[in-house]
């Protein structure tokens, strides 16, 4: 902020053209420096104070009855500010007080394995989160630009409409920007890429991330269609599905569709309260598909898991290890 623009910001404030916002932060800022006893008034100061009272107070006579004029103390404070001049406006407080947005307050929920939450926002839109998820939100939305991030897990958002304030969720270098909508959003730290599902209405996914050093472009989604995004490469891979498939979840239905034994286990760690290893790397890129329920035993989704692919485990507490089948 110059001299320049303070000094173009108090005439404003003077003459009554300043939008309301600038007029409340002139105001906290005065009030700051009188609370905090900044502002040490010279005898010159006080003189000017003094005429500026009474040329209010002549402005008021002037009027007509019954038309009452009301002169702030900061506004008396911006004249006399404008008259000596704005050198110390450049200081810290000046800066932080009047010119530095209200920031929101943030909250951040972690879910453990094998649990859900349903978390209402101040907006009243609702986020689902999965079991090993984390998100970070604003106790209350107060820009313009309502704003979440899934720093990591899985979760599905039904978003309120408010035209005047777009939605955006961040999630691991993607942008989803939304204006009132629901759509699932995988996220998961094991995953090379995120996957953004839409089942109503309509959203806009950006990827952050791009090494190739290209415009970083969007991609829209209606209802039943989804983009993945690596998130290392930014790569971009849009496809019509199922939406329900991929939102099953939230009734605690599951479905893997081609998907490697490596990002099964992940989901199931999430799902349950397991851990899952391999005896070698190499039976982590093998491509499984099947679909199950919560209430399933995990007994019996592990015995599907290695009668399709060849496999058997063998399980200790909550750790599980998955081998190759020795043929006899």
């Amino acid at each position: 902020m110059t001299k320049k623009e303070a000094k173009d910001l108090l005439k404003r404030y003077h003459s009554g053209h300043c939008t309301p916002e600038e007029k409340q932060r002139i105001e906290a800022w005065y009030d700051m420096l009188a609370q905090s006893g900044d502002i040490q008034w010279t005898p010159e100061e006080k003189q000017l104070l003094s005429d500026e009272l009474k040329t209010a107070i002549d402005a008021r006579i002037k009027k007509p009855k019954g038309l009452i004029v009301y002169l702030k103390p900061a506004l008396v404070a911006a004249s006399i500010l404008l008259f000596f001049g704005i050198g110390y406006l450049t200081k810290t407080h000046w800066t932080n007080t009047i010119f530095k947005p209200v920031q929101d307050t943030y909250t951040e929920r972690i879910v453990p394995s094998g649990e859900k939450l349903t978390l209402t926002l101040s907006d009243s839109s609702v986020i689902i989160l999965g079991g090993g998820s984390r998100v970070r939100y604003p106790e209350n939305f107060t820009q313009k630009i309502r704003q979440v991030e899934l720093l990591e897990g899985e979760a599905y958002f039904d978003i309120k409409h408010d035209a005047h304030r777009p939605f955006i969720v961040n999630a691991a270098g993607t942008q989803i920007n939304v204006l009132g909508t629901a759509f699932n959003v995988r996220a998961f730290k094991f995953l090379k890429n995120v996957q953004v599902t839409v089942t109503r209405g309509k959203v806009s996914v950006k990827s952050l991330t791009d090494h190739r050093n290209e415009p970083a472009r969007n991609v829209t989604l209606l209802p039943n269609e989804q983009v993945t995004i690596g998130k290392v490469d930014g790569e971009i891979h849009k496809r019509h599905i199922k939406a329900t498939d991929f939102a099953g979840w939230i009734q605690g239905k599951y479905k893997f569709d081609d998907e490697t034994l490596a990002n099964v286990a992940g989901m199931l760690e999430s799902y349950y309260k397991i851990n899952i290893r391999f005896s070698t790397e190499d039976l982590k890129s093998i491509r499984f598909s099947s679909e199950f329920d919560s209430t399933d035993k995990l007994d019996d989704l592990l015995f599907a898991i290695c009668n399709a692919n060849n496999l058997t485990y063998t399980q200790s507490g909550q750790n599980i290890l998955l081998s190759l089948k020795i043929k006899h």
